[in-house]
């Protein structure tokens, strides 16, 4: 009788242990945990529709063209080829241009910027056409165990569900647990989304922004219960085995 009371004592006390460390035992890779009192930033206050604005060390893909960009297209609308250079915006937020030297363009929106050069340009061309694309933006995805993504922003206003898909899906995650972080990281605002629904996808703002994370939390499989808990059931085992032939000794 006291063997099986010394045996559940030792069961008890392994479970209770497995209990208290859950979140570390079963989640050991889990990032971005916030406490259950934690205030997230409501999903459908997220704002993604403001024109992306220039930074230093932004890379800007540049076109410059006389005549309101006639040199784009021939006689024939046929489109020509035309290779755009690449300048970057240094750390004090200035540029070096061809024939500007030293433009400042950061805080300016895409549109502002190609305005201002359009009007600097004028100067030396007639009714210059200035496009701009910014060649580095990017979002960093993580989705499942192990599975991190850089995800380039080729394109304006595009999803959370676009870049979902090419950072290749979310299988083996928990879809109604979206983490995104944008901002400051020191002090960041934090959305939850919850896309395992129609009504949660249409509550959100979808579209994302340069430099924002997205974290979608790994679900628990039997092979993560199997290869955390495995290990300190052994311990427990061996334990009461030690414990018990000790017992048998003294007898």
């Amino acid at each position: 009788m006291g063997l099986i009371r010394n045996n559940l004592v030792f069961l008890f006390l392994g479970f209770g242990l497995i209990s208290l460390s859950s979140c570390k035992v079963f989640y050991p890779d889990l990032m971005f945990q916030t406490d259950k009192f934690y205030q997230y930033t409501p999903s459908d206050t997220l704002s993604g529709n403001k024109e992306y604005v220039l930074k230093s060390k932004d890379i800007m893909e540049i076109q410059i063209l006389s005549n309101n960009g006639y040199q784009l297209v021939d006689v024939l609308s046929q489109i020509a080829f035309y290779n755009p250079v690449t300048y970057t915006i240094h750390n004090e937020g200035f540029a070096i241009l061809p024939m500007l030297d030293s433009i400042y363009l950061a805080g300016y929106s895409i549109t502002g910027a190609e305005n201002l050069l359009s009007e600097r340009y004028s100067y030396f061309f007639v009714n210059p056409y200035i496009r701009i694309r910014i060649v580095n933006r990017r979002c960093v995805v993580f989705t499942g165990r192990g599975s991190g993504h850089v995800v380039p922003l080729d394109n304006e206003g595009m999803s959370l569900i676009e870049v979902l898909g090419l950072a290749g899906g979310i299988t083996g995650s928990k879809a109604y647990r979206v983490k995104l972080i944008r901002g400051d990281l020191r002090n960041p605002q934090v959305f939850l989304i919850n896309l395992s629904t129609i009504e949660g996808m249409k509550k959100a703002n979808l579209q994302i922004a340069a430099n924002d994370i997205i974290y979608v939390e790994p679900a628990l499989s039997f092979n993560d219960v199997n290869q955390q808990i495995l290990p300190i059931i052994t311990l427990i085992t061996t334990s009461i085995l030690i414990y018990t032939t000790i017992t048998s000794l003294k007898k």
